[in-house]
């Protein structure tokens, strides 16, 4: 649109549309394209748990996955999201 014909209001929506789109281009950007699958050892260390543990409850944590028989890995990004809601402040 062009800036000279618009009214205050329309500039002000055309603010809105330009930020909101921004934003949810960062959201797609930073999703699960940028996730990567780790091993018990690199998560257990994320976690500051022992791989046991991780095996033990692996089934509750939503960032596990499971490729096969005996075979878990864990998602990188899951995992920064759970520690991120559960800080103390």
């Amino acid at each position: 649109m062009d800036a000279e014909k618009l009214n205050p209001f329309d500039m002000l929506l055309e603010q809105i549309r330009t930020v909101v789109r921004e934003e949810i281009k960062a959201a797609n950007g930073n999703g699960f394209r940028d996730d990567r699958l780790i091993d018990a050892s690199e998560a257990a260390k994320l976690l500051s748990v022992t791989e046991d543990w991780l095996y033990r409850h692996g089934k509750k944590l939503p960032f596990t996955r499971k490729l096969g028989h005996k075979m878990l890995r864990f998602s990188y990004v899951g995992i920064q999201r759970y520690l991120a809601v559960r800080k103390v402040p």
